[in-house]
Formats: structure tokens, C-alpha cells, sequence
């Protein structure tokens, strides 16, 4: 299990109209994973804009926050920032004509609030610690932020927890429109 970051910033606030499609969260984390069709996907971009407000992706957390996008992925996996993931799924048949979901790796947003929230934060523990009065877990904080990973490995963003050993989910670049016949079905 991955030790809790400290976070003196407090998480925004999941709104009821958006709770249902922002979907479950994986365990000890506040990464939300929603899926479906492709107007699904419009239905839930829209209603992520409208109750959450301006998201970014990882690498744009890192900008706003001021630090490495190894940093973000290490935060989101310990449960110390939003992330809303949506994949695209779909069906297929195997040759031997059993159903194959397929699953189009995510999106991923993280809220500007929250990425601003934690720059300013690393900003203050910054300042206590080149005035001398900062502490250890203002040096951790720092050095999470910037945990010297050259090249972080974001599979935890693309696969879901819940399809871990599962054979009938190939995870693929796109998932299709499904084609519709003359009279819309």
C-alpha cells in the first residue's frame, strides 16, 4: 500500500449532478473512472465542465502546480488529487464468436483549483523551510513533488483496477462509432 501524501489544500467537492456519472473511485484514491458510449462521453465532459470547472490533464496539473508529471502521478496514486478518467467502450467478437469488450484507453482531467491549490501549497512549505522553520513533512512534500523519475509509468491512469485479470476486455486506440441504420437504430 502507498503512504498517504499530506495535503493542507482541501479537495473540491464532488456535486450530486455530477456525482453519478463521475463514477467510482479506485480504492484509497480519488481517481473517479466512468465509462461508455461516445455520447456518454459528451454527456459527461459537459456536466465535468459545468460542476467541477476548468480540468487540465497530468501533464497541465504539472505546470499549474509547478512541478514534474511524475510528481502528479505519484499524488494521484496515493489519493492526494482529483482525477476524472472516461473511457470509450465498445463490443467485438473473438473468431470463436464470444464478446469482447473493448475498451479505449481514458481521458484524464484533474481540476485547475486543485493543481493551483497544491502550487501554492508547495510554495509555503518552500518558504518555511528557506526561513528555517520548516519540518520534515514539509521536505517530503517537496520531494514528492519532484520524486526524480525521468520517464513515470502512467498504466495506472489507462488500466482500470477493475478489468485486472479479466480476458474479455482488450483495451485498444479507438473504439468505433457504431454504425446506425436509416431510420437512427
Amino acid at each position: 500500500m502507498v503512504a498517504e501524501m499530506p495535503t493542507l489544500f482541501e479537495f473540491g467537492a464532488i456535486p450530486d449532478g455530477f456525482r453519478t456519472l463521475a463514477g467510482a473511485p479506485d480504492k484509497g484514491t480519488r481517481m473517479f473512472r466512468a465509462e461508455g458510449d461516445h455520447a456518454g462521453m459528451q454527456r459527461w465532459f459537459d456536466a465535468l465542465c459545468e460542476y467541477i470547472g476548468p480540468c487540465v490533464s497530468p501533464g497541465g496539473a504539472a505546470v499549474y502546480a509547478g512541478v514534474t508529471r511524475a510528481g502528479v502521478y505519484k499524488r494521484m496514486k496515493t489519493g492526494g488529487l482529483t482525477a476524472f478518467h472516461f473511457s470509450i467502450i465498445g463490443k467485438t467478437k473473438t473468431i470463436f464468436g464470444k464478446e469482447r469488450k473493448l475498451k479505449q484507453w481514458p481521458v484524464c482531467y484533474i481540476p485547475v483549483s486543485e493543481c493551483k491549490a497544491w502550487g501554492a501549497e508547495l510554495d509555503e512549505r518552500a518558504e518555511r523551510l528557506n526561513a528555517g522553520m520548516g519540518g520534515e513533512d514539509d521536505e517530503a512534500a517537496l520531494d514528492e513533488a519532484d520524486p526524480g523519475v525521468d520517464n513515470p509509468d502512467p498504466n495506472f491512469i489507462h488500466y482500470d483496477p477493475k478489468d485486472r485479470g479479466r480476458h474479455d476486455v482488450r483495451y485498444v486506440d479507438t473504439v468505433p462509432e457504431p454504425e446506425h441504420n436509416e431510420d437512427g437504430n
